[in-house]
Order: C-alpha cells, then structure tokens, then sequence
C-alpha cells in the first residue's frame, strides 16, 4: 500500500494490527503500532484493544496493562470489551481475585458488564470449583434482566457436573429451558458424561433418549460418551448396537474417537481378533487412527499375552510419530524379563516422542494401569 503511495489509514492499521495478534505474532503487531505514531496516525480505541487482548489469550496479563496504560494515557478510555479481555487473562491465570476485583471496578465505573463480561467470570469461578460464586453472579445477570446465554448456561451445568452436584446441574437445565435458552449439544453432553462418569447409566440411556426426541438430535460426541459408559460398564449388546446403529446412519458417521472407544470396548470384553480387524478398517472408512487408537490395541494384546502382535504395532505406532502412555509403558514391563529394560523395544519407545496421557470421547483416560485405560 505505501509502495503504491497509497496512504493507509487508521482502520489500514487495525486490520493489519488484528491479523497479526490472531496468528501469534504480537510483536510485529507492536511495531505496526509504533510506526503508526511515528507516521503521525493516531491509533484508536481498537488499535489499542485489539493489543490487549491479544496479550491477554497469551497469559500476559502484565504487558496487557502496559498497553492499557498507554491507551489512557494518549486520551482513550477503555470500553466493555477491552475491560473483558483484561478479565480474561486474569482467569486464565487463574487469578481470580484480581479478576473480581476488575469486574467490580467496572460495575462501580458504570460501565455495564455485558453477558459476555459475566460469562468470562462464572466460567472463571466454574473452572476452580467456586460454583456457589458463580451461581451468584448468574442470579445477579437475570435479577437484571440480562439474559445469560447458551454458552453461561453450559459453562454453569459443566462446573456443577465436575464438582458432582448433579441435582445442581439438573436445576440448571430446568432454569435455562424457563427462560427460553435452548440447550445444545454441548450442554447435554456435559451432563451425558458425567452421568456415564458416575456409571448411571439408566439416567444417561434417558438423557439420550430426550436428546434423539427433540429437534436437536445427539451429535458424534455423545454418540460417543454414550458408548464409552456402556463399554465400561460391561453392556456389551446395548454398545454393539448403538455403534451398529450409528454405522447405518447416513448423516452421522463414527469418527476416530468413536472407533477407537469400540476397539477398546473389545479388547476389555476379551474380543481381540474383533477389536483388531476394527483397528485396520478404520482408515478405510477414512478414519485415520490416531495414538490413543494405537495405545488401545496394543492394550489389548498386551493383556492377552500377544506380545508379538503387541511389538509389531508398537514398531508401527512409533514409526507414524505417535506415543506410548503410560498404561502401555507399563504391561510391557510386566511381559518382558526383569533387568532386560535394555530391550530393544523398550528402548525404541524410550527413545521416541514423550509418553502421555490420552483421551476417548471426553473423558480423561488415567494413565494408571490398573484402571487399564489409554
């Protein structure tokens, strides 16, 4: 644009200002802002804002009030939304205190919080456990006719889930259905997990049901959640069908979570040939496995004492830059000699990428193997 001897403007910089702080890079965003002043353009209320949050979304809250220093200084006052940028980082930290103390400052200031301001807050306090606070601050948004929406719904119905208040939780869902806030996907698959979770899986079986009954119809991931509670629970039928039904269906099809949640609902039943021909079918149905896919099959062989096929896809895991967790890290041990911890398989996983913990569906899998999970 200079080349050209077009002169940008202000709105010119803040366009550039923003694509540079959504890809990361703040300091080329920071000296767009320099030469803005040394160009004798004055940057906005936007051009400062946009930097705020920006350094906010990284943690660094402390660059994010240099900035809004700066911003009061050349004359800008900041809005709603700089104020909930700020907020978000102080969450994000987990300073929650500060956060408070921001968000009571600018009530105080008359600058109304937006639901979205609030929102930022119940998810805070939801995030550490203090749902009695974010409950409060959920009744003061509806005492003042400021309609919380799907995402502060979902975000309470979740923090009561996880602190196991589920009557809580229950509540939540009959208050956001009275005040005309539909619930999504996300929010009854936050309820479908824990109830999986906590192996009530009568109420999770009814839950699905009223989700398959409604205008919303259940999506993959509680399709999936669904199926990982039954596989755990030892409902064998019930998760065969479901994962048959959802192959028949032409709208939803399983995805590499769903996959590997019923390979590994096999190999615990003690169908591992089964579980095994799932495995290599999957990228055929374009569903390209992934660690946690690798990690439960070589569970399985593992546990029935297969360790040739066990080591054949190790060597293969390893070789495609996945991982061992920690459950399979730990049957092999039980399988090789003692003091052969020089094994050449046990040193091609040690020299590999670093061992995690996995994921299935929504649920953390422990990397414990006593609970045999990926």
């Amino acid at each position: 644009m200079k080349d050209e001897k077009i002169q940008p403007d202000v709105f010119s910089y803040n366009s550039l200002i923003a694509g540079l702080c959504i890809s990361s890079r703040i300091n080329e965003a920071m000296k767009l802002l320099n030469e803005m002043e040394e160009r004798k353009i004055k940057p906005d209320t936007v051009s400062y804002s946009t930097l705020v949050d920006a350094f906010c979304k990284e943690g660094n809250v402390l660059g994010a009030k240099v900035i809004l220093k700066v911003m009061i200084q050349r004359g800008f006052l900041p809005n709603v939304i700089t104020y909930n940028s700020l907020l978000d980082g102080y969450c994000l930290r987990n300073e929650l205190d500060k956060a408070r103390k921001l968000f009571d400052f600018v009530v105080n200031k008359r600058c109304e919080p937006n639901v979205y301001c609030y929102s930022i807050m119940i998810r805070g306090y939801c995030n550490n456990g203090r749902m009695d606070e974010a409950e409060e601050l959920l009744n003061d948004m509806l005492e003042k006719d400021l309609a919380p929406n799907t995402v502060t719904y979902t975000t309470m119905l979740n923090g009561f889930c996880q602190a196991g208040r589920l009557k809580d939780a229950q509540k939540i869902l009959k208050k956001m259905s009275g005040q005309g806030c539909s619930p999504d996907n996300v929010t009854y698959n936050s309820l479908l997990d824990y109830l999986c979770r906590q192996g009530q899986l009568d109420g999770a079986l009814a839950l699905f049901q009223v989700i398959e009954n409604s205008r919303l119809k259940s999506d993959i991931t509680g399709y999936s959640i669904l199926m990982d509670g039954l596989w755990k629970a030892g409902k064998e039928k019930e998760a065969r069908e479901m994962f048959s039904r959802l192959s028949r269906d032409k709208f939803l099809q399983p995805d590499t979570r769903t996959y590997t949640i019923t390979v590994d609902g096999l190999c615990r039943q003690g169908f591992v040939d089964e579980a095994y021909d799932l495995f290599r079918k999957m990228e055929g149905d374009s569903c390209l496995p992934d660690s946690c896919s690798y990690n439960v099959i070589i569970h399985g062989f593992l546990r029935h004492k297969d360790p040739l096929e066990a080591i054949g896809l190790i060597h293969e895991m390893v070789s495609k830059g996945f991982s061992a967790d920690a459950t399979t890290m730990s049957l092999l041990i039980e399988l090789l000699p003692k003091n052969q911890l020089d094994h050449p398989i046990f040193q091609k996983l040690l020299n590999g990428p670093d061992i995690k913990t996995h994921k299935i569906g929504s649920t953390d899998l422990s990397a414990a193997a006593t609970q045999g999970t990926c």
